[in-house]
């Protein structure tokens, strides 16, 4: 073997022990990565963004594999348990869904009832009542006889679970006539008996209202007061 070849033997051997040496470092990254990751968990994301109190869907739903460690006791690992299911906030996409996130829809629990019923889109709505809201219903009546119209707090505290898109309407007036204008169509949860009130209400009201409610009042007032023109006092001499 001459010195060439010799050479040439010796960086064939070096390369050699290059690769293995290059081999065994990739192999102990990867050991010292997964030593400090732990193990790969599958876990429930967003897959787009979802509003508050909107039923979640499969194709609102990924799955996302993730190091166990880094994964809280809380995390959602099948997706069929939130299936159906409304978040109490609104969550963006990428967002890990956790136990606690999502509740049951409210007008589905024992007890509740879902009534749609249809409100004046300038009057009743503005633009301002979105799913999750809480509004008190105003009930405004013309009057019969010797009694003068009045407006009635007809539910308090109703949570707003859909707003619909307007629509053309036409109403009786306080003379008999018919005007037409745009109306919004408003899904609630309410307990039965204040269900039962609200259709009430729609049926034989000249106008359902709605007051649009701060997050955290839960004030409340005498169910069924009445604000007649007979009650009013005046602020003050003309």
């Amino acid at each position: 073997m001459n010195p060439r070849q010799r050479r040439g033997l010796l960086l064939l051997i070096l390369s050699a022990v290059g690769a293995i040496a290059v081999f065994f470092s990739v192999l102990s990254f990867i050991a010292d990565v997964n030593a400090r990751a732990g193990n790969f968990i599958t876990v429930v994301s967003l897959a787009r963004d979802v509003e508050a109190y909107q039923p979640v869907t499969a194709e609102d739903l990924e799955l996302r594999e993730v190091p166990e460690r880094w994964a809280s006791e809380q995390s959602i690992r099948d997706a069929r348990d939130i299936v159906g299911l409304v978040p109490l906030n609104d969550m963006g996409a990428g967002t890990f869904a956790s136990e606690g996130m999502f509740i049951d829809r409210p007008g589905i629990e024992p007890g509740n009832r879902e009534i749609a019923i249809m409100v004046d889109a300038e009057t009743g709505v503005a633009g301002k009542v979105n799913s999750g809201d809480r509004v008190d219903i105003i009930a405004t009546f013309p009057g019969e006889e010797e009694e003068p119209p009045s407006s009635q707090l007809w539910a308090q505290g109703a949570l707003v679970i859909d707003v619909g898109l307007p629509e053309e309407i036409t109403e009786e007036d306080g003379r008999g006539g018919f005007t037409t204008g745009q109306g919004v169509p408003i899904t609630f949860a309410l307990p039965t008996e204040e269900a039962l009130r609200v259709a009430y209400g729609e049926s034989f009201s000249v106008k359902l209202r709605l007051a649009l409610r701060a997050r955290n009042d839960d004030s409340t007032l005498d169910e069924g007061q009445i604000f007649a023109p007979a009650n009013l006092t005046p602020t003050g001499d003309n």
